[in-house]
């Protein structure tokens, strides 16, 4: 479909649309070299740069390989949309990869502001917290992020992020049980 899309495209803006959606569809399949090939040639077309260096970053940030990098799409894009809250996760999250953790937190309180209901955003808030020493506020992120899978459209459900979110909000209750003891 995506290759019937790009033959039908004339405009470069449309190009770069097709780029930016192979991009996504690769990313969503795991095909991370694919989709970072397609978001370098959708970010040429200033529509939309925002929007694939944010994406890019945010999988570069995500897979903890060039951070310095990422950090500079994200930053980019946050400067043209600084109240997105996806933009404010992806930065908080490419500053928690750094070890930037005053950074991450502060920029993923933010994006919570804005995406409250985003179980993504809360799980990466839970990271900086517990590797913060904040346990008790990352078991209350982590919770945060279930309560919003739970409650989320079932096609957005991604059963390994919940049984990711799970084990740490397990192990988060089990080393505060240990430390009460």
């Amino acid at each position: 479909m995506l290759d019937e899309a790009e033959a039908a495209s004339v405009t470069p803006d449309e190009k770069a649309g097709v780029e930016f959606a192979r991009g996504a569809m690769f990313e969503r399949m795991k095909n991370y070299d694919a989709a970072e090939t397609s978001f370098r040639k959708s970010d040429r077309h200033p529509a939309r740069q925002r929007r694939s260096a944010e994406l890019l970053g945010y999988m570069l940030a995500d897979h903890n390989v060039k951070l310095d990098e990422a950090q500079k799409m994200i930053v980019r894009a946050v400067d043209i949309n600084p109240t997105s809250g996806a933009f404010l996760d992806s930065l908080g999250w490419v500053y928690y990869r750094q070890n930037r953790l005053d950074l991450a937190e502060s920029n993923l309180v933010k994006a919570i502001e804005r995406l409250s209901t985003d179980p993504t955003v809360h799980d990466h808030l839970g990271d900086v917290y517990l590797k913060q020493g904040k346990v008790k506020e990352a078991i209350v992120q982590w919770e945060a992020s279930l309560n919003e899978w739970k409650t989320g459209a079932p096609a957005d459900a991604d059963s390994e992020e919940i049984a990711k979110v799970s084990r740490k909000l397990e192990n988060a209750k089990t080393r505060i049980a240990k430390e009460t003891h």
